[in-house]
């Protein structure tokens, strides 16, 4: 009986756990960071102050413990590896067409992300620790392993990566954080084709022409020139 009883208690401290972090995510989108205060993060989870500081101690504790939890895209690891063996033709846009509609879920963690950095220059190494590094480094060592292949063209992948994600970055901001999507919408499917073109495209376009086979008119061209 006293581990069921310690197994639904620690079922309960879970849940709370997790009222709460739902709470402090739609409190800091909607205030900010640094206006929002415990008292109301504590009404919005539905728990007392004291019990919010059981949780968490304080309120830069409980920022970060919503990075954790709220990751923009935790799942990039487990994506990129299940793409493994697809080549990028195939594997991008597919990585992309996963990728963006859990971006646009999550844009209430990407408002919370924009206000802090702008409002506290300081935070922004802590949310490139937690946010961007870990899929950036899944995604560029994808990346790597084709360039190696030669199906892209070698670069520094990480900074690859950061440009795809750069891209959809912005297409978050502009159509869900800054009203862009009243103005001028546009639909998943040409967020996604225009992404994944962009980036194949700079990526493969060299490649491309270097192995394409000359025509009869370059081959004369190149001929006059060694004869000139």
């Amino acid at each position: 009986m006293g581990r069921i009883a310690a197994a639904r208690h620690e079922e309960h401290a879970q849940a709370r756990r997790a009222a709460i972090l739902d709470a402090a995510l739609r409190v800091f989108a909607e205030l900010g960071f640094s206006a929002a205060r415990m008292e109301q993060v504590a009404a919005a989870a539905g728990v007392s102050k004291a019990a919010l500081y059981l949780y968490f101690p304080s309120k830069d504790a409980l920022l970060q413990a919503v990075l954790d939890r709220y990751a923009l895209l935790p799942e990039m690891p487990a994506m990129v590896a299940a793409l493994e063996q697809t080549p990028p033709a195939l594997g991008i846009p597919k990585l992309i067409s996963q990728a963006w509609p859990l971006l646009r879920q999550r844009r209430g963690l990407a408002q919370v992300i924009v206000h802090e950095i702008q409002s506290h220059p300081g935070r922004a190494r802590l949310f490139a620790e937690r946010v961007g590094l870990p899929a950036y480094q899944a995604l560029a060592a994808y990346l790597e392993r084709w360039m190696e292949r030669g199906q892209l063209r070698r670069q520094h992948a990480l900074a690859a990566a950061q440009c795809l994600f750069g891209m959809l970055w912005f297409f978050l901001l502009t159509q869900e954080l800054t009203g862009g999507k009243e103005l001028y919408p546009l639909s998943d499917q040409t967020v996604v084709s225009t992404v994944s073109r962009m980036f194949l495209e700079g990526a493969t376009q060299p490649l491309q022409a270097a192995a394409r086979p000359a025509t009869a008119g370059s081959k004369r061209a190149g001929l006059n020139n060694r004869h000139s």
